[in-house]
């Protein structure tokens, strides 16, 4: 499953608002909700962390093509009217209502959605529709009008910022802020630990992908005489019997649930000029290779790359250090605080914690790193105090710091597994 981050994010809230309600109950059992209540929302909170472990998570689209989490403009041949959508894979986390709307989303799994991905802008796209209770069809056509670049608003994954998006002044980094990586809240703990398991999910799917047969993979069989023959998997009419295997065929169904080290003796009829002949496939598999597999497009794309991604979540697992809350009343790393700001004359209102560095998957909606511009003008600041700053492309912002919740016993800051459960999200 395939994850843009505005369900991330909302599949994070869900996760925090019900791990508060499940914390509460404990406390107050017989007023808040029943054990039948209780054991649904630890059923429902299993679902979300599960979703979050196993699904792809979908950084940064590129500004050039429509992929998942592109936000892009249509317009319909024939039709007047202009619609604007995002693309997602499923509509978890998201609201059902807003697909298939203008401003809302659109799945891959649509016809319009599907026939979309990998537009350019001024590119046409076309599907068709079935009449229901008809055999006739209904073919729509359309104009990609323009693809949407991701403006700083927008809700993405920090770590997929351009590096000059993610850093203040040369000297806001080098002489007023002390940046050091291992240095983590707990929550970026946890999300590194997410990030782990999702990694060896990946990792296993993708081992197994790279080990099954399946259209495109090429096999080597080994007869009792040492002798080898290679066969390539193939979805076309016209194939040569000695060197492919048709995919629709019995003997590829037969092929497709063997791994390499099976063995596999079958007999295969077929016609030349009117005329019954009949080849063998005799000998172990020793090899499958599926280097020309037409594979799905991931973030990873290859079993080097997670490996290479799981050693490092490993060295920051191992060498971590979570920062203790803050106990002052001002802004600091690990304070999670609220920031107002006035953007084009709307006031607009986020809940943040700061860190040091977005190391995992952690939100531009939900984190701030210090080392940022705003991260830079926020730290130190008391509850009501105002901020100002210019942005990499100069443009002036300025808002105001509330709700600093700076309020937690350094005691129980201190031991992470009583810190958890005390300070929930």
């Amino acid at each position: 499953m395939i994850l843009i981050p505005e369900q991330v994010k909302a599949i994070r809230d869900k996760i925090n608002e019900l791990e508060n309600e499940i914390e509460n109950a404990t406390i107050y059992f017989d007023e808040i909700m029943t054990s039948n209540d209780k054991r649904y929302k630890e059923e429902q909170l299993k679902y979300l962390h599960r979703l979050l472990e196993e699904s792809e998570l979908v950084k940064r689209a590129e500004d050039s093509i429509i992929d998942y989490g592109t936000k892009f403009k249509i317009k319909f041949d024939n039709e007047n009217i202009e619609e604007i959508y995002t693309l997602a894979e499923n509509e978890i986390g998201l609201n059902s209502n807003s697909f298939n709307q203008n401003n809302g989303y659109v799945s891959i799994k649509s016809l319009l959605g599907n026939s979309v991905r990998g537009k350019k802008e001024g590119e046409s796209f076309r599907y068709t529709v079935k009449i229901k209770g008809r055999k006739d069809t209904i073919t729509i056509t359309g104009k990609v009008l323009k693809v949407f670049r991701k403006a700083k608003n927008d809700l993405d994954f920090i770590v997929s910022r351009p590096m000059s998006e993610r850093l203040a002044t040369r000297r806001i980094v080098t002489e007023n802020i002390k940046c050091k990586e291992n240095e983590v809240t707990l929550s970026q703990y946890q999300l590194l630990k997410e990030e782990k398991k999702r990694l060896y999910n990946m990792l296993l799917k993708l081992e197994k992908y790279e080990k099954r047969i399946m259209v495109g993979s090429i096999i080597t069989l080994r007869d009792k005489n040492n002798i080898t023959k290679q066969y390539t998997i193939v979805d076309k009419d016209n194939y040569d019997v000695h060197t492919e295997i048709n995919a629709n065929s019995v003997m590829a169904s037969r092929l497709f649930s063997k791994h390499k080290g099976d063995y596999v003796k079958e007999s295969f009829s077929y016609k030349v000029n009117g005329k019954d002949r009949t080849t063998s496939y005799t000998g172990e598999i020793i090899d499958i290779d599926n280097s020309n597999v037409l594979k799905n497009q991931s973030s990873y794309s290859s079993i080097y790359t997670i490996k290479t991604r799981l050693s490092k979540i490993n060295e920051l697992l191992e060498k971590s250090k979570i920062i203790k809350v803050p106990i002052n009343d001002k802004v600091d790393i690990g304070s999670k605080v609220s920031i107002m700001t006035f953007e084009d004359g709307e006031k607009q209102n986020i809940r943040v914690e700061v860190i040091n560095k977005a190391l995992s998957s952690e939100d531009t909606h939900s984190y701030i790193e210090v080392t940022s511009a705003i991260g830079a003008a926020i730290i130190g600041l008391k509850n009501n105090e105002s901020f100002n700053y210019y942005d990499n492309e100069g443009m002036f912002h300025d808002g105001i710091v509330y709700d600093i919740n700076n309020n937690m016993n350094e005691a129980i800051a201190a031991n992470p597994t009583a810190y958890q459960k005390k300070r929930r999200g």
